[in-house]
């Protein structure tokens, strides 16, 4: 293929499609950006930590090791989330949609959609 049509597809050409987060950060982060939705108040990433661990299979400190070095920083340098280093708090304000703050980290690929953790109810049917 030449000419103007591989001219105009330079940007798709170009595009890494092999840049994506793994599928265990990605679990995890979709599941620390559930945890923040439902919070009222700023949170330590311990107390992320704790919600996630069991969700993904991780003992607490390893949830909380991962959210912290890795998926916390990650969402925070998108905008997806508030992340505060100095107090170690983080949040979502409301300033964007959950949806907005779902496509900045999809764009920044910090996330992606295409395995986000099914919803699952819990015995009072609130859906986790």
């Amino acid at each position: 293929m030449s000419g103007p049509e591989w001219e105009d597809m330079a940007p798709l050409r170009n595009a890494n499609a092999s840049r994506s987060v793994g599928a265990r950060a990605n679990t995890r982060r979709w599941y620390a950006l559930r945890y923040l939705r439902t919070c009222r108040y700023p949170v330590t990433i311990p107390e992320v930590g704790e919600y996630v661990a069991p969700r993904v299979g991780l003992g607490t400190e390893s949830a909380e090791n991962a959210l912290r070095t890795r998926d916390v920083p990650a969402l925070g340098a998108c905008g997806a989330i508030e992340y505060d280093r100095e107090s170690g708090l983080v949040c979502l304000d409301g300033r964007l949609s959950f949806a907005d703050r779902v496509r900045r980290a999809i764009a920044a690929d910090a996330l992606t959609h295409l395995r986000p953790p099914r919803l699952t109810r819990n015995q009072d049917g609130v859906f986790y």
